[in-house]
């Protein structure tokens, strides 16, 4: 098999492929922060692409890696929405940081610039009129032609391309202000329809501009879960999160039934996963081991959904020993890959602290019980 004909084996079928796909990414993010990706790199020898050494079925468009950028996931470009920030913000008050193209001003952690904290410009907003007029960005099409030309080039290899397609959640939160966006659930339900509004239909124009442009597998990110349960109730949202995803999916779906549809989820997340199965997604990360029982949601989902990622970003990788790690991805291997629609990655970025000896115990692990 091919890695194409392998990922659509695992992920739209969901049988046992010629082995159990693995990689350090997820969907179209960078598994490795740039910090221990280059360490990684030198301590092997690795002078190429990581995701060339390593063979991934799957390479993200506009690959972090490949243009030295910071940010940690690649593809649809947005044009700023071109707001005036003394309109939002007191600008004599801003730490170092830069605005997104949605106007949110964000500021980079020092120590890792792959975090970020966020000033919301919409945080103070108190009247309806505040929101309908927010402007949205809108897609750089400029850009599109690059990305073209990246799926082409990685279909020629008979490799799957990704890119990364948008959030919904995550977006409102940001710009509105977490809590302020929560509050405005029990409170100010018409702030909630609108600013959903105008993000998903953002959302659902990168998603279509990845499809019409060749992409194989649409990324999508909106962390719905902490620890122990989802971060909003799941009325509220099933009442204004999933009928949005469920629009976006559904035009995904009209342009092309091949495409795969990729969602990143931190956090225990189990209460919705029959929603997001019946909304059509196709693979879901990361079956967070901390926040979920991997094995149980396997023996409820795996014939229904594929899983991506599940080894532990919070203890195993940084804290546990290489034997650690290698028992880890022998068991999901074992266990999970055995049935078919399962690809292995950590179930996050992993950052600098992670032990390079963990990096490789992983790597030797992942190549040993993958066949």
């Amino acid at each position: 098999m091919n890695s194409r004909e392998r990922i659509i084996s695992v992920v739209k079928k969901r049988d046992r492929a010629d082995k159990i796909p693995w990689t350090f990414n997820f969907g179209a993010t960078q598994g490795l922060n740039p910090t221990l990706l280059l360490n990684f790199k030198k301590r092997l020898g690795i002078d190429e692409y990581i995701y060339d050494f390593f063979d991934y079925d799957v390479i993200n468009v506009n690959a972090p890696e490949k243009t030295g950028s910071n940010f940690i996931a690649g593809g649809i470009a947005l044009k700023p929405n071109g707001i005036n920030p003394s309109d939002y913000y007191d600008t004599n008050k801003l730490p170092n940081g830069f605005i997104d193209a949605w106007g949110v001003y964000t500021v980079p952690w020092e120590l890792d610039p792959t975090f970020d904290t966020f000033i919301n410009p919409l945080k103070n907003a108190d009247d309806l009129k505040t929101f309908e007029r927010y402007p949205s960005p809108t897609i750089d099409e400029e850009a599109l032609l690059d990305i073209r030309k990246q799926t082409s080039e990685i279909k020629s290899r008979n490799k799957m391309s990704t890119a990364y397609s948008g959030s919904l959640y995550e977006w409102c939160g940001v710009i509105r202000g977490q809590e302020e966006f929560m509050m405005d659930l029990y409170d100010e339900p018409k702030f909630v329809e609108v600013l959903v509004e105008k993000v998903a239909s953002v959302t659902r124009d990168m998603c279509l501009a990845a499809v019409k442009n060749g992409v194989d597998l649409i990324a999508c990110y909106d962390d719905f879960g902490m620890q122990t349960s989802l971060q909003i109730s799941p009325e509220h949202w099933r009442r204004y999160i999933k009928p949005a995803w469920k629009m976006i999916w559904d035009s995904i779906r009209k342009e092309n039934s091949d495409a795969i549809i990729f969602l990143h989820s931190c956090g225990c997340i189990e209460e919705i996963i029959p929603d997001l199965i019946e909304m059509g997604l196709d693979v879901l990360h990361p079956i967070q081991p901390e926040t979920m029982d991997v094995y149980e949601i396997s023996k409820k989902y795996q014939k229904d959904i594929a899983i991506w990622g599940t080894i532990s970003n919070q203890q195993t990788m940084p804290f546990g020993s290489p034997q650690d790690v290698t028992n880890e991805v022998r068991d999901r291997m074992e266990k999970l890959g055995s049935k078919g629609g399962f690809i292995l990655s950590p179930s996050n970025v992993l950052g600098p602290e992670v032990p390079l000896d963990n990096l490789i115990a992983f790597v030797e692990a992942a190549k040993k019980y993958s066949v």
